[in-house]
């Protein structure tokens, strides 16, 4: 069983508010073990003004000393498929696109990159997870007491991040250069829900977010620390897990190894990876990366202009769907029968139709669907043709959620280029026979 922390007060002020939790980073990330690191790290995607004022300096000072041992990309790329495609190096994000995905569970070694500072190198030895806040008993677990303490659940479960698609949006948004139809995947993970041990250490009344830090860090110690927070009422879903495995493997250390949350539906930065430490909150958590980045403006604004004041953080996915096969270019004969799959998804709701058009969505035609494995796994679609002409042809498809939300035919356009859930569209050739 795990070891009882004595509770702690946390300051209102803003500032100590902070501070406090700082200090919580400091404290549990070396309980964690060996991590490591490699470049100078900023936030990718902010919000304000200033995010693209951290300008290099003609002669690069000498990278200091890391605090700990980091996983080389190498190391991580040499665990990929080989169509997987590096975005970014520092930090690391890598894609692979639909045609790619066209599996019913995703292989680990096809699920996209995402880093938002360096990728640790931790052990599983001595890893332990710290539950404190507004709960009535604090408590400490190791990973075994953790796989001993809570019954373990697998289910497949959707992982995107907010900027998959960023490219298809013109004029095109700051941040890392996602693929139309690259950014996700839908693996399954094995775990313990989040409410069990929530229950464990008893959420008190004044409960409204739930925060989650990562034990990953930058070059330097300023950069801010990796922690993202859920309102309650999305903790508490039967869903929201801390795993330790996907595929029935132990976790990549580029994907959280030994432990990391699974928020599925919603944006990827909810599912911390390098899970050290969950805080129960009376608000949502003030920091880098839930006031200055993942966020979206209340109202649409013109394409172009700059983020308003007024914004939401990213939250539950929208309708969304991608045409896995055939591939772009593809070719056939006529007359031949070509058969056209997807997957479909829509954050906390469900998919209830997905609708498949010939000619540029002059007409549309639904497609069948596969009852999906989980909750949030994916909606696999299909739908067979033959080759009606010879040419060029367009295959567009369109998913509605179980709220009667229809795919758009492009995204919303917002100055960081979240969401991208437009109409996909995949050209193939038809030739004589």
């Amino acid at each position: 069983m795990g070891k009882r922390d004595e509770p702690s007060d946390f300051p209102d002020n803003e500032k100590s508010h902070l501070l406090t939790r700082r200090k919580f980073i400091e404290s549990t990330v070396y309980l964690s073990g060996a991590l490591a690191g490699g470049a100078l790290i900023f936030p990718s995607e902010t919000v304000g003004e200033n995010a693209s004022a951290a300008i290099p300096a003609t002669t690069p000072p000498a990278s200091p000393t890391l605090p700990k041992p980091i996983v080389p990309n190498e190391v991580v790329l040499a665990q990929k498929d080989p169509s997987m495609k590096v975005l970014t190096e520092r930090p690391l994000t890598a894609n692979i696109t639909a045609e790619y995905l066209n599996d019913a569970i995703t292989p680990t070694n096809r699920l996209f990159i995402r880093n938002n500072l360096l990728t640790p190198d931790i052990s599983a030895a001595g890893h332990t997870l710290t539950i404190k806040g507004l709960v009535f008993k604090p408590t400490t677990f190791t990973l075994e007491e953790l796989k001993h303490t809570f019954t373990p659940v697998t289910m497949q479960g959707m992982l995107e991040c907010a900027g998959s698609g960023r490219t298809a949006f013109q004029p095109l948004p700051k941040g890392t250069p996602w693929h139309p139809t690259g950014g996700f995947g839908c693996p399954q993970w094995t775990g313990i829900r989040l409410k069990d041990v929530l229950a464990f250490s008893g959420v008190k009344t004044e409960a409204v977010h739930v925060a989650f830090f990562g034990a990953d860090f930058g070059e330097v110690p300023t950069a801010p620390p990796m922690v993202r927070s859920i309102p309650l009422s999305k903790a508490m879903d039967p869903h929201t897990l801390i795993v330790w495995a996907i595929n029935g493997e132990p976790l990549p250390k580029i994907h959280g190894f030994p432990l990391r949350m699974v928020v599925p539906g919603w944006v990827a930065s909810a599912s911390v990876k390098w899970l050290v430490g969950i805080e129960v909150l009376d608000q949502p958590f003030r920091g880098s990366y839930m006031d200055d980045s993942y966020r979206i403006p209340v109202s649409p604004v013109t394409p172009g202009t700059k983020m308003p004041k007024e914004t939401v953080s990213t939250e539950a996915w929208p309708v969304k769907s991608v045409i896995t096969s055939p591939p772009q270019g593809m070719k056939y004969k006529l007359g031949e029968k070509i058969t056209v799959s997807g997957k479909a998804w829509a954050g906390d709701d469900d998919i209830v139709k997905v609708e498949v058009s010939l000619d540029e969505g002059a007409t549309w035609v639904k497609a069948n669907l596969d009852k999906p494995t989980d909750k949030y796994a994916w909606t696999i679609f299909y739908f067979s043709f033959s080759a009606p002409r010879t040419g060029y042809l367009t295959i567009l498809a369109r998913a509605m959620d179980s709220k009667g939300n229809l795919q758009p035919i492009s995204g919303i356009w917002n100055p960081l280029g979240y969401f991208w859930n437009g109409i996909p569209r995949v050209g193939i050739v038809i030739e004589k026979s």
